[in-house]
This record gives C-alpha cells, sequence and structure tokens, in this order.
C-alpha cells in the first residue's frame, strides 16, 4: 500500500486539491501510457490518503479511482505564440475567476502555473502561454507529471465556462504525458469545448512545445453553479 499526500500549495477550490495535480499523482500508479481517473469527492489537503491499486482513499472514503485507458484524441495545429499570447490578454477569467487561488490557474498565485487562456481569433479555441519556471516541482530540466496534469486540467475549463461562471468542477480526466514540458521554455496551452448533456461539458486539452504536443486530454465538467 502507498499514500499520496496534497500540499496545501496545490489546492484548486478552496480547501480541496486541484483536480489535475490530485489525479496525476494517482496516475502514476497506474502502469499505461493514458490513464482515465474519475475524481469522485473533493480530494482533502495536507493528510495522508492511502492507494489501493487504482484507487484513493481518505480512511475508507474512496476519492477517486484511476484505469488504463485509449486517448484518441487529434490536436488542432497549434497558433504562433504570439497569437497565443493576444488571445490570453482576453481572458476574462482574470476578473471573474471562481476560484482564484487555484494553483493550477488562481491569477493572483506566484508559486503556480497560472494557466489564462482566451480565444483565438477566427477559430474555436482557446490558448495562452505558459513558460514553467523552477517554482514548480521539476526534476532539474521539466516539471513533474503531475504538475503537466494540472497544466492539462485548468486550460480545459476555461472554454465550458468562458465568463467564468457558473463554476464547474473535474469529473474524470484522461490524460498523457508524451514529451517533457520544459522549463523556461514557451509552451502553447491548447483547449476546445467537445459538447454538452445536462449539467455535463466535455472538452480538450493540449500543451504543445518547440518540438510538438507533450500532453492532451479530455475532461468532463460538472456543473456545480
Amino acid at each position: 500500500m502507498s499514500t499520496v499526500r496534497i500540499a496545501s500549495r496545490f489546492n484548486g477550490p478552496p480547501g480541496s486539491g486541484n483536480g489535475g495535480y490530485s489525479a496525476g499523482l494517482l496516475a502514476a500508479h497506474v502502469d499505461a501510457p493514458a490513464v482515465s481517473v474519475r475524481l469522485r469527492k473533493p480530494v482533502p489537503l495536507d493528510r495522508d490518503l492511502e492507494v489501493r491499486g487504482g484507487e484513493l482513499y481518505d480512511g475508507e472514503t474512496l476519492i477517486a479511482s484511476a484505469e488504463a485507458a485509449a486517448l484518441d484524441l487529434e490536436v488542432p495545429p497549434a497558433p504562433a505564440l504570439d497569437e497565443a499570447r493576444r488571445a490570453s490578454a482576453q481572458v476574462p477569467w482574470r476578473e471573474r475567476h471562481p476560484f482564484p487561488t487555484c494553483f493550477g490557474c488562481g491569477p493572483g498565485r506566484d508559486d503556480g502555473i497560472g494557466a489564462l487562456l482566451g480565444p483565438l481569433d477566427g477559430r474555436p479555441e482557446w490558448a495562452g502561454v505558459w513558460r514553467p519556471s523552477d517554482v514548480l516541482p521539476n526534476d532539474g530540466t521539466g516539471v513533474l507529471p503531475e504538475v503537466v496534469w494540472a497544466g492539462l486540467d485548468c486550460p480545459s475549463a476555461q472554454p465550458v465556462a468562458p465568463d467564468g461562471g457558473p463554476a464547474f468542477v473535474l469529473g474524470t480526466f484522461v490524460a498523457q504525458v508524451e514529451q517533457p514540458v520544459l522549463l523556461g521554455v514557451d509552451h502553447v496551452l491548447l483547449a476546445w469545448e467537445l459538447g454538452r448533456e445536462g449539467r455535463k461539458a466535455y472538452s480538450a486539452s493540449a500543451i504543445i512545445g518547440p518540438h510538438g504536443v507533450c500532453g492532451r486530454a479530455r475532461a468532463v465538467w460538472v456543473s456545480i453553479g
């Protein structure tokens, strides 16, 4: 049996773990290129959680489950960095963010990812630019896989709640890390909506570096507004 601990720094909604970061830590216990993680409860912070097989428990409460998955997801062409920067400058989430302290996309965090995207001109995708710094957990060359998962998570929420609300929380996340996300290097963050069904919204995201796609993901978001 293994344990994981989500430090309070890696929060999403107040008092709970960032969905992508938490899912990435659990996904590391599944031996597969692509992993699907279903978040069943808010992830507690600052205490040891047990990993039993592909399941994450807080005592006897099942928090999340993970399993190998297939991720057949075509990533649209990346915009130029300048185009992605212009898009992110338009992001409405800066002023109307549902969770402003989020590790992944909180606009006031200087120790987070700061993944804020905006709509591309003439395209359905949203885009931004991420240059990871060594303030993020890393191996000396690139950020750790769970940080990549967080970098895929938050962008995928923004096209489904374009004005910052109503708030959505991550339900199921399928992600695959393909190349290192390097420190000090500009990467394009790309996200797009895939559809809606009742309170659920479906979306996708990708991180694209100088040598191609570093990671891609599909997400199911559940409205709590």
